[in-house]
């Protein structure tokens, strides 16, 4: 009989895996060393290069066909180099040409797809893996930036630690479901990876030299996805294995290792070579042959507009991904900010725009008694958002800093709320291990803190041993009318606001008539809000009292409320700045938005109430108690109560945890509660309807038989 797939020259799909497109190419087996000596010549000969010995090792190892890079990189008679436009300079790549996936390849450990998820090192629960640093490397002979870059590693275990997490995160950043797997496995890579050449130095001086995957890091987790049947920890395991080497030994790899990895991957290839002659493809020779090899570019030179070598290579890396053909971006919009805003900082620290300490800062690479050291300001991590807002909106090179972020994100012109939304992640940077952080990134992205007097005019950050001390100094001077002192204690209270639920994101179902945790009197975006507590003694007092509780973090501090206008409440007249005082002679306590809000602007909000519910009351016109039936009435009574007390206990449940639980009153009155709750039951137990569902229906008992 003669099967359907015959004459298809082993080309059937395979149990499990996507229909097979493209056979695999053999793959010729890995040089000698020695062989590749004169392509790293050529390279290192070539005037668009910018390489050390070690870079041009690790660039001409890898390759496929030797004779063919040796062909693409020589400089004479002329340079065969694509030129790379970027901003400050030119960056300069290799034609693309075939590497072995096994050699001296790492995915992009240094990416920043998931920075925006990342704790920084200013975060009270810093991450046990921050991002890693990296810098242009020098050349130690003549003290010129070289097309290299330099990261700092414990060892190789830190090492191998950063690359599964990079695959870890790209494999789950896509829910497990990586769209290049398929394809490899059925016709290999076709687009051309960008590489960049990556020196890790340890912490005993040692060191080892990689390429690192840039616009290609989710095919390149594909490969060895592929390759190891799309279990992502043995894909991690197999590239960890065949290209760091052992991690258990110190220092950088030694020449017998790499030796010996060149030794299994021309086993590989050979065995792989063998089994691609066989007339039927097995499903091992299919994920072998389709990842043995891959096609590259690889950055092997930089030069300044000046034509003097490229000092910052770091912001040239960059500015390329983002511009490929290729989707490099990151999958998230919060992503996607924060490496722009990385970039513009950058950029902004080689422009001379801010100062390398308080670029520091903005990298989220120290934690908050460096950042006392070197800023002077508290060492808190609420001063943290603070530093990124002055650099960016009041600092002495505001209006360059709105031109570079309008640069990178295209925008035509700087409005308040795309600025915030972009600000957002870098400004809360040091807060994302805080639970429910994604409220406050929405509410500092509708406007944040960035009010009029925050964001056009000129301000400074109090420096000061004492976080108290400190912002007891601006609320004096802002209380005197201190223009400065305004807009800062505007950022450091608002910030605080927007961290802990005292301001959030203006929706229209927030507007409400009863004071509840989740309503606001009148609608307020976060700037409206911010704009009015700012004009008034009273509200300048709640920033600065809110922003004391957030410093604290102490259940017992908790922010207070005052009156921002004067009026008269229950016969007494009050002022602005004076304390809101409750029947039992105590200042009463921020608990809700909504206090915050109706504090703001008492009028407005007395004004929004009626209104609401003289809208409610008409809507309801007809429906009279009078006309209305007892049992109904009763019902409708039993209903609302319920409602009521269910609302208060979570309420009263949500405030207890910054109070504790004397918010209930004493012991024996919640018992009191309790046992009428209980009573309460037993009457809807005994005397309401019983549940239908309890009475079997015998559908035969009345005896209608068949026949």
């Amino acid at each position: 009989m003669t099967s359907l797939f015959d004459g298809l020259d082993g080309q059937e799909p395979d149990d499990g895996l996507p229909p097979l497109l493209r056979r695999p190419e053999p793959v010729a087996d890995p040089q000698p060393v020695a062989k590749l000596r004169s392509a790293r010549r050529e390279l290192l000969g070539n005037p668009d290069a910018s390489l050390d010995e070690a870079a041009a090792n690790a660039v001409t190892s890898g390759a496929v066909d030797p004779a063919r890079l040796q062909a693409l990189v020589a400089g004479k008679p002329i340079s065969l180099l694509t030129a790379k436009p970027v901003v400050g300079g030119m960056l300069y790549v290799t034609a693309p040409h075939y590497r072995y996936l096994d050699v001296d390849f790492l995915p992009d450990f240094i990416n920043q797809r998931w920075a925006d998820q990342l704790r920084t090192a200013m975060d009270a629960a810093p991450s046990a893996s921050l991002v890693p640093v990296y810098e242009t490397v020098t050349d130690p002979k003549t003290g010129r930036p070289i097309a290299v870059f330099t990261v700092r590693m414990r060892d190789r275990k830190a090492l191998a630690k950063a690359v599964a997490e990079s695959m870890r995160k790209t494999y789950d950043a896509q829910k497990g479901e990586n769209v290049y797997t398929s394809s490899v496995l059925q016709q290999g890579v076709k687009e051309p990876l960008t590489l960049f050449v990556m020196r890790v130095v340890y912490d005993d001086g040692t060191e080892d030299t990689f390429l690192v995957a840039g616009d290609g890091n989710s095919r390149m987790v594909s490969m060895w996805l592929a390759r190891t049947g799309g279990d992502i920890e043995a894909a991690i395991s197999a590239c960890i294995s065949s290209v760091i080497g052992s991690t258990e030994q110190s220092g950088g790899r030694s020449r017998s290792e790499q030796a010996a990895a060149r030794r299994r991957l021309t086993d590989l290839t050979a065995r792989t070579r063998k089994n691609l002659a066989a007339p039927t493809l097995t499903e091992a020779t299919r994920r072998e042959g389709h990842t043995l090899a891959f096609p590259a570019t690889v950055v092997v030179g930089a030069r300044a507009d000046g034509g003097e070598p490229l000092g910052d290579l770091v912001a040239a890396r960059d500015d390329l991904l983002a511009t490929l053909h290729v989707r490099v971006t990151a999958w998230t919009l919060g992503a996607q900010n924060t490496q722009g805003m990385q970039r513009v900082y950058r950029h902004a620290h080689r422009e001379g725009l801010i100062a390398p300490d308080v670029h520091r800062v903005l990298s989220g690479t120290v934690g908050t008694q460096t950042m006392h050291e070197l800023l002077g300001v508290p060492a808190h991590r609420l001063w943290s958002a603070a530093v990124h807002q002055h650099a960016v909106l009041a600092g002495p090179h505001a209006d360059a800093m709105n031109r570079l972020i309008k640069q990178e994100f295209g925008m035509s012109k700087a409005y308040r709320q795309p600025i915030s939304e972009r600000l957002a992640p870098m400004a809360l940077s040091a807060y994302r291990s805080k639970e429910g952080i994604e409220q406050p990134l929405r509410a500092f992205g509708n406007g944040g803190t960035i009010t009029d007097r925050v964001w056009k005019q000129p301000w400074e950050l109090t420096k000061g041993d004492d976080a108290f001390g400190v912002l007891d100094d601006v609320l004096e001077r802002a209380l005197g009318g201190e223009e400065g002192a305004v807009a800062e204690l505007t950022v450091l209270g608002g910030t605080a606001a927007i961290l802990d639920g005292y301001i959030t994101r203006d929706r229209g179902s927030k507007e409400g008539t009863d004071r509840d945790g989740s309503k606001a009197p009148f609608r307020a975006t976060p700037v409206k809000l911010l704009e009015l507590l700012s004009k008034t003694s009273g509200g300048l007092r709640m920033l600065h009292s809110i922003a004391r509780a957030h410093v604290a973090a102490d259940p017992a501090v908790l922010p207070k409320l005052f009156h921002t206008q004067e009026r008269e409440v229950e016969g007494v007249t009050v002022h602005d700045g004076e304390p809101m005082l409750d029947k039992s002679g105590e200042q009463e306590i921020l608990d809700y938005e909504w206090d915050l809000v109706h504090a703001a602007d008492p009028t407005h909000a007395l004004a929004t109430i009626a209104k609401n519910r003289a809208e409610a009351n008409a809507k309801t016109a007809g429906t009279s108690e009078e006309s209305e039936a007892e049992d109904a009435r009763q019902r409708r009574l039993l209903e609302q109560g319920i409602t009521g007390a269910a609302k208060a206990g979570r309420a009263l449940a949500r405030m207890s945890q910054k109070r504790g639980n004397q918010v209930f009153g004493t012991f024996e009155a919640v018992q009191t509660l309790r046992v009428q709750l209980g009573k309460l039951n037993e009457i809807l137990m005994k005397f309401g309807p019983a549940d239908p569902s309890i009475f079997v229906v015998d559908e035969d008992v009345d005896g209608d038989e068949e026949g």
